[in-house]
């Protein structure tokens, strides 16, 4: 459980604070880690007062686990064979 935990932090976490601005257009920010905020809906997001979302911490780190995972099934197939 503790390497899940460590790759959904630096891996996924990672990855989301740098895709969810760009691919929504700023609209969607992540929660920092040291946050402890509530309120969030079941799918992890809430509106802030700037009119956009906020995603969950924990749940940025799956969404940035998406392209990872996408890629490897991309590689995988073309991968050397013995």
């Amino acid at each position: 459980m503790l390497v899940v935990d460590f790759i959904l932090e630096t891996l996924g976490y990672g990855t989301s604070r740098i895709i969810l601005p760009l691919i929504s257009l700023g609209w969607v920010e992540v929660q920092a880690l040291s946050a402890g905020e509530t309120g969030f809906n079941w799918l992890g997001f809430k509106r802030i007062t700037s009119g956009g979302f906020l995603c969950q911490a924990q749940m940025a780190g799956w969404i940035g686990l998406l392209p990872w995972a996408l890629l490897l099934l991309i590689v995988i197939p073309y991968l050397p064979r013995n």
